[in-house]
């Protein structure tokens, strides 16, 4: 990536005396080559990921389905790079003999080109069938209390108490039980279902008693005891108002399955699906219950599970709106509670159930149907509701099925940003969905990428790169761009959309000017992808984590920051994952898969399986650091005092082993973890970074991400010691790195991440290191590389540096390179380069996305601040002819180099484009350098340069959404378009640092 009007002149190389101890090698060193790390990826294999690693893409289809359309874009789409079609289904086009048969020819197609078909589950997420609808017997069911009010001995006797929103619900009830409790302190009834108590209603535990048994027709007579105010009970089930499948019934699911074996798929799709099909999808969990869920073998498996009878205490259930999707941050008052506070352990083993429940009787029998397809079920698992995420997607995973999060749920905003409050929850979402799934030993992990609640046809396509990097960087694998729209014949323009204006995105391939720029982040997505989808993922610390994932990033997460400084990486891990499945051994919990090798706990309460499990981590080795005030409750119900005696026992042991610490708030943890002698696998010395480790037997790949807008220059070093690479994940190289020092295991590599920018190093640690440099900080003014059998130095700037070598040598370099000479241009000013700017003016030549068709528009001049001084572009918006106009715009200039000029060693150049607000596609003299979908890329363009007139032509693809506000008038939204600048042409020099053959 490079090229420029100014020139460079011959450097000088002066090697030295050693001013090290000498290496004890005889005749010239070889410099480092790229080689396959053992269980690793070759070169080929990263340059050219299979297509199980390209990204996929949401489809939706609505009526009225054209076959024909359905396939062109199906070629369309694979034309772009994607591997895989999800077939989004509405209910006009679901169902239907027209469905099925298009869906057939698409299975066929998708055979032909070499990509995979997946689809939903129906229209409607949660699932909904024809016959597991309301009154079916498999619908969702929530739980609903009425209640009657009796003072001290007080005879009541007449019907159960009917629900309390019976008025408004009319669905069919089934009595459940019938209770009553003595009140300790009332608190306010709840009027409106949904809206909680400003107070709960304080009851007294040893008063609970049933009375179900009493009830006769419906009917009950009973007189309070003589003592206090009492609350007489009805509590009802009901099927919900939802009428969609029950998450909580295996007989449900699979009667749904059934109905979509006949009516979604039909017969004769089964085989093409076995040949043809990938994932069976079940998109975000988003349930909805008035009241708290239910269903009828719940008692049964509460009582086996947890060891008592839950009847008397279902009044303590009801928290209004924890059962109704997005689950809230924080617990609601609940209705009910007890005078001794051991309700909350009672709502603790109910919510446990259900995530039992969901596991074994939701997720494990859709998995076990999509199996028979040779398929997978794939689901955005449990968050955002009363369920415990990690513990729901390491059992996927555990069951063969696949896992996704998403950007609009994760509560993910554009531009990306450490300023954005919501920039650390929405870490935390993917984080903990990535966790469940690296611990239950997988690395795929897709994302619904790029839905965010922001004016349609807005999104530039480094938007979804600048969303995936810091999705990668949380653990996840693959996008799944949300999403492409089949078009309706004769759509009115820009075609058929699924969210209007409201959601982004309804991409097609006609109208979308940025459509064509697809396969260059595609392949960048494909190549990140197939990285972080090899080895087995590695994490330093597991935070404890007993709590319900809330969408769109509104839980308060865990402090990191200075845990990230450190550069430790971070996950989650659940009560029974800890106590069941983390296996502690040589100082890691899950030492074969996710091998974390710290253990945070920041609760009060947490299980006693779980104090033993921590106690046993710290005796193996991990280290354990407790937050603030100890853990002194057991959330467990039936184990009473002895319950929390044994959690209180258990986190004393632990703090005398020497692996344990207590600090007082989350901010101390990072040096707490120093103090007992844990340094990160990647250690990033006070830089805030975002890492992934993913390991093979003979080395170790990692993800680097910078989240800061800016810069950082520093010295990561890396727990494995061997010959590190750099993968280039735009154009699928891989390049030894130059410089870089090994001892004690470790790897440290010097280096510049930009803001935002994502790195992926890989260190083969089985290699035998050839001569390089040496150092902590990369030299200024250029970078080294290796080429061959040498090591040069890219000089953007002249001066002298000292370089060391591995061998104890060191050598001086001078490089020279002319930036600020004035070297006369011929020609009239008009046509050449001034003094400040090496470009003739620059010309636009626009063609317009119109609901007419394309129209041209010439800009031949005016485009910068003056003539010659073009250091800032003119937004498009501020060019009367193209403001309120989308489309493709090819911008064109000219730089002249002298007579004789010669693309050489001392004659190099880089371009840079400054800023696009599109995508851009550099050509050269007729030649086309490349295409770039982010800013901050260097071209070299070198090669592709002459001596004299040079002309360069820059191809820039906007948004369609200025020309949509314009035609459509149904919005005012509008973005910045265009060539921004400042476009510079940077010469380099090369200088040889080594060379084995001398």
């Amino acid at each position: 990536m490079i090229a420029t009007a100014a020139f460079a002149c011959s450097a000088l190389v002066v090697a030295s005396s050693a001013s090290a101890e000498p290496s004890t090698r005889q005749g010239p060193q070889q410099t480092d080559a790229v080689t396959t790390i053992a269980g690793g990826l070759s070169a080929t294999q990263f340059k050219n990921p299979g297509t199980s690693y390209k990204p996929a893409i949401r489809w939706w289809w609505q009526a009225p389905l054209t076959n024909d359309e359905a396939l062109r874009e199906m070629q369309a789409i694979t034309d772009a790079g994607f591997s895989e079609v999800e077939i989004a289904f509405s209910s006009g086009a679901w169902a239907t003999d027209d469905q099925r048969t298009v869906l057939g020819n698409v299975l066929d197609k998708a055979s032909t080109l070499g990509i995979k078909v997946s689809m939903t589950m129906g229209p409607a997420w949660p699932i909904k069938t024809p016959n597991t609808g309301a009154g079916s017997g498999f619908a969702s069911q929530e739980l609903q209390y009425g209640l009657v009010h009796l003072s001290a001995g007080q005879h009541y006797s007449g019907p159960v108490p009917a629900p309390i929103d019976a008025a408004k619900q009319k669905q069919p009830t089934t009595l459940v039980e019938v209770t009553a409790s003595r009140v300790v302190q009332a608190g306010p009834d709840v009027t409106m279902p949904g809206t909680p108590p400003t107070s709960s209603t304080v009851l007294d535990r040893n008063s609970l008693i049933e009375l179900t048994g009493q009830v006769t027709n419906g009917q009950i007579t009973w007189t309070a005891p003589a003592t206090g105010n009492w609350e007489l009970f009805g509590l009802w089930s009901r099927d919900n108002s939802a009428e969609y499948t029950s998450e909580f019934d295996a007989s449900a699911a699979q009667q749904a399955t059934k109905d979509l074996d006949q009516i979604q798929i039909g017969p004769d799709n089964a085989p093409k699906l076995t040949r043809s099909g990938q994932d069976l999808f079940e998109d975000s969990l988003e349930l909805h219950a008035t009241s708290i869920y239910w269903t009828p073998q719940i008692q049964q498996e509460f009582k086996a599970a947890h060891g008592y009878d839950m009847a008397k205490y279902l009044p303590l259930l009801f928290v209004q709106g924890e059962s109704d999707f997005p689950v809230p941050p924080k617990q609601p008052v609940p209705d009910f509670t007890l005078s001794d506070r051991s309700a909350d352990k009672i709502r603790h083993d109910y919510y446990e159930t259900l995530t039992d429940l969901y596991v074994r009787d939701h997720l494990q029998p859709l998995q076990q149907w999509a199996a028979k397809y040779g398929m997978q079920y794939k689901a955005q698992a449990s968050y955002g509701q009363d369920l415990e995420p990690v513990r729901s997607f390491r059992s996927l995973q555990q069951l063969g099925g696949r896992s996704e999060t998403e950007s609009l749920d994760g509560g993910e905003n554009l531009p990306i940003s450490t300023d954005d409050p919501s920039w650390a929850n929405s870490l935390a979402f993917q984080q903990t969905i990535a966790s469940g799934v690296h611990q239950g030993g997988g690395t795929l992990l897709s994302t619904e990428l790029g839905a965010i609640f922001k004016p349609a046809y807005s999104m530039n396509l480094s938007d979804y790169q600048d969303l995936m990097a810091k999705e990668w960087a949380a653990g996840v694998s693959q996008p799944f761009i949300h999403g492409f729209a089949l078009q309706a014949p004769n759509a009115a323009w820009p075609g058929t959309t699924r969210f209007g204006e409201t959601v982004t995105e309804s991409w097609n391939d006609a109208t979308f000017p940025q459509w064509s720029s697809w396969p260059t982040l595609t392949s960048y997505f494909a190549r990140g992808t197939r990285v972080l989808e090899t080895g087995t993922a590695k994490t330093d610390v597991a935070v404890y984590s007993d709590a319900f994932l809330s969408a769109r990033g509104n839980q308060t997460p865990f402090d990191e920051q200075r845990l990230q400084k450190a550069g430790y990486s971070v996950e989650y891990l659940d009560p029974v994952g800890l106590a069941d499945q983390s296996h502690p051994r040589n100082g890691e919990l899950f030492p074969t898969t996710s091998g974390y090798r710290a253990l945070v706990i920041d609760q009060r309460a947490i299980s006693h399986q779980a104090a033993a499990a921590i106690l046993q981590a710290a005796k193996a080795g991990v280290r354990v650091v407790f937050v603030g005030a100890l853990p002194d409750q057991d959330t467990t119900y039936a184990t009473g005092v002895s319950g929390d005696n044994q959690v209180k026992t258990d986190i004393a042991a632990t703090l005398r082993q020497h692996s344990a610490t207590n600090v007082a708030a989350q901010s101390d943890v990072a040096a707490a973890l120093t103090d007992l002698g844990l340094t990160p696998r990647v250690a990033s010395h006070n830089t805030q970074l975002l890492t992934q480790w993913r390991q093979v037997d003979g080395g170790d790949y990692i993800d680097l991400y910078n989240p800061s807008d800016k810069p950082v220059t520093f010295d990561p070093s890396f727990d494995v010691q061997g010959v590190p690479s750099q993968m280039n994940l735009w154009d699928g190289s891989t390049s030894p790195i130059a410089q870089y020092t090994t001892g004690k295991g470790r790897t440290s590599i010097p280096m510049t991440l930009q803001g935002k920018e994502t790195r992926i190093i890989a260190i083969n640690k089985k290699a035998t290191p050839g001569l390089h440099v040496v150092g902590d900080t990369p030299p200024e003014g250029g970078r080294l590389t290796v080429s061959g059998d040498r090591i040069e130095f890219l000089a953007t700037t002249s001066g002298a540096q000292n370089l060391k070598l591995s061998n104890g040598k060191t050598v001086r370099i001078e490089p020279l390179v002319d930036n600020d000479k004035d070297i006369p241009l011929s020609g009239p000013p008009s046509s050449r380069p001034s003094l400040i700017d090496p470009w003739s003016p620059w010309s636009l030549t626009v063609q317009t996305a119109t609901p007419t068709g394309s129209s041209t528009v010439s800009v031949p001049n005016g485009l910068g601040d003056s003539q010659f001084q073009q250091f800032n572009f003119k937004d498009w918006r501020d060019i009367t002819t193209l403001h309120g106009e989308s489309g493709v715009g090819t911008y064109t200039a000219t730089t002249t180099l002298p007579d004789g000029w010669t693309p050489d060693a001392a004659h190099g150049m880089l371009l840079n484009l400054g800023t696009v607000d599109g995508t851009a596609k550099v050509t050269v003299n007729g030649t086309v350098a490349g295409s770039q979908v982010t800013d901050g890329q260097q071209w070299d363009i070198t090669r592709l340069l002459h001596a004299g007139k040079n002309t360069v032509n820059v191809e820039v693809r906007t948004t369609l959404r200025n020309a949509v506000s314009t035609y459509n008038k149904k919005a005012v939204a509008s973005q910045p378009y265009g060539l921004r600048g400042p476009v510079t042409l940077q010469p380099t020099a090369t200088t040889t640092v080594y060379e084995s053959r001398h």
